[in-house]
């Protein structure tokens, strides 16, 4: 999907379904990619999380304590939050998480080939857990291949408006 040019969203969409179909954890996917101006988080994948989920934290801005997402971008390191309901990072964003039964979230800062922040990966679940070196494995793997999906498509978007 990524060399024929497919939109970014639907090959990550396609990439969160892949890999939440590989696990046996129960784990939920999502990818966000840092906006333009390097400051906001959009929507890029969450095929299993609650659409409603998906839009609250569409265009969150990142920062030093903004959930595991948020953190993980401002910070570019992984945040893993075991207990999302007595973590002081989701202290703002716990009750949304928890209303949906999230009560796990590590995310990790997808990075370009330049070692800038492109967005971040989540992985999701439902009950309280840390991750397993199997987990750490298939997070670098999704990394990755998320960074060429989202290089791709900006080198696309550039080379229309050029």
């Amino acid at each position: 999907m990524i060399s024929s040019g497919a939109p970014l969203r639907e090959t990550l969409e396609e990439l969160m379904r892949i890999v939440e179909g590989m696990t046996s954890s129960g784990m939920i996917g999502s990818i966000l990619v840092l906006g333009d101006d390097g400051r906001h988080l959009l929507h890029g994948a969450g095929p299993s999380l609650p659409d409603a989920y998906n839009a609250a934290i569409d265009g969150i801005e990142i920062g030093p304590e903004v959930g595991s997402c948020g953190t993980a971008a401002f910070h570019d390191k992984t945040v893993s939050v075991f207990d999302i309901a007595n973590n002081p990072l989701w202290a703002n964003f716990k009750d949304l998480a928890l209303q949906y039964g999230l009560r796990a979230c590590w995310s990790t800062p997808i990075h370009g080939s330049d070692g800038k922040v492109l967005g971040t990966f989540a992985n999701y679940y439902k009950f309280v857990r840390d991750p397993s070196p199997v987990d750490r494995e298939l997070t670098e793997m999704i990394t990755r291949t998320a960074a060429m999906a989202i290089e791709q498509d900006r080198r696309a978007r550039l080379a229309v408006s050029a």
